[in-house]
C-alpha cells in the first residue's frame, strides 16, 4: 500500500525521467504488437487467451470477424469498457448512480492536468514503428511497474479495497497522459497482441472472466451488491456478507470501468453527426 501510494505521489507531479525509466521505455519498442499486425492500419480485437473465456460473449464475438476490421472510431473504444463488467454484476444503476458520464468531469480535470505537466517534454504525436524482431516477440517485458500493478489488478477480487481504489487511481493517471504509446497500451482495446504479452484491457478481460465464475456461488448477487455500495457510501452500518471482499472488488472494476471509458472519451470525442 505504502509503495502503490509512492507512485500516485510521483506520478502528481512527475518528471520526464520517471515516465521514460519505469515505462515509456519499456513501451518504445512496441514489442507486444503482433508481427501480423504490423504496418496496418487496421486493427482488430485482440484475441489471445485473455479473451477465450468470453468467446461467447456477444460483445467480444462482434469484434471477431472474418472481413478486414475497420479502424474503430473512439464510440467503439468507450463502449468497450462499459461493456467489459457482466451485466449481472453491474450494481450502479440499483443506487441511480450515473453511468461513465459521470466522470467525464473529473476525466477532463485529469487529462488536461497531466497534458499541462508533459507540455514541455516535447512527447510524440505519432506511434514509432516497431523495432523488435518477430522471433523477439516474447522478449516483450512491460517494466517493473506496469508489470505490478497489472499483476495487482488481476488480484482485485482478493485485495484490500483501499489498495484497489490507489491502484486504479494510478492506472487513471497514468492513462490521462497524452503519449500515444500510452494511448495504444492502456487505452487501446483493439490492439493485436504479440503472444504472451497483455495490456490493461486484456487483463481487465481475465480479471471479468473470473467474476463471473465467481458470482456463480454468491446467492442474492444484486442485493449483496447493493448493500455492500451502501456500505462504501456510508449509508449503512455494515455488511456481514462472506463475500464482502469479491463484492467490493467487483464495485472497483465498475467504477474503474467507467473512468477509463470517461478518460478514453475526453482524450478523443465522440465523432458526432
Amino acid at each position: 500500500m505504502a509503495s502503490m501510494s509512492l507512485v500516485d505521489e510521483m506520478l502528481q507531479k512527475p518528471h520526464r525521467d520517471i515516465l521514460d525509466i519505469l515505462v515509456l521505455s519499456f513501451l518504445q519498442s512496441r514489442c507486444y504488437v503482433s508481427a501480423a499486425a504490423d504496418g496496418q492500419e487496421d486493427k482488430q480485437l485482440e484475441t489471445n487467451e485473455d479473451s477465450q473465456d468470453l468467446d461467447d460473449d456477444p460483445f467480444f464475438s462482434d469484434g471477431l470477424s472474418d472481413g478486414p476490421p475497420a479502424q474503430p472510431i473512439n464510440e467503439d473504444v468507450v463502449n468497450s469498457f462499459l461493456c467489459l463488467v457482466p451485466i449481472q454484476a453491474r450494481s450502479a444503476h440499483l443506487l441511480q448512480e450515473g453511468g461513465y458520464e459521470s466522470y467525464v468531469h473529473d476525466a477532463h480535470t485529469l487529462v488536461t492536468m497531466c497534458h499541462a505537466l508533459s507540455l514541455s517534454w516535447e512527447w510524440p504525436q505519432t506511434l514509432p514503428c516497431p523495432t523488435c524482431l518477430p522471433e523477439k516477440d516474447a522478449d516483450f517485458f512491460e517494466g517493473d511497474l506496469l508489470k505490478v500493478l497489472f499483476d495487482r489488478l488481476g488480484c482485485i477480487l482478493e485485495q484490500p479495497y483501499e489498495l484497489s481504489l490507489k491502484l486504479t487511481s494510478v492506472l487513471s493517471r497514468l492513462s490521462a497522459f497524452s503519449h500515444p504509446l500510452l494511448d495504444e497500451y492502456l487505452l487501446d482495446p483493439y490492439v493485436h497482441l504479440s503472444p504472451g504479452c497483455r495490456s490493461l484491457f486484456s487483463v481487465l478481460i481475465r480479471v471479468m472472466a473470473e467474476v463471473m465464475q465467481r458470482i456463480q456461488q454468491v446467492s442474492d448477487l444484486s442485493e449483496q451488491l447493493l448493500d455492500t455500495r451502501r456500505h462504501l457510501l456510508g449509508l449503512s452500518q455494515h455488511t456481514g456478507s462472506e463475500h464482502l471482499t469479491l463484492l467490493k472488488g467487483i464495485i472497483v472494476l465498475e467504477e474503474f470501468c467507467k473512468e477509463l471509458a470517461a478518460i478514453a472519451f475526453v482524450k478523443k470525442p465522440l465523432n458526432r453527426d
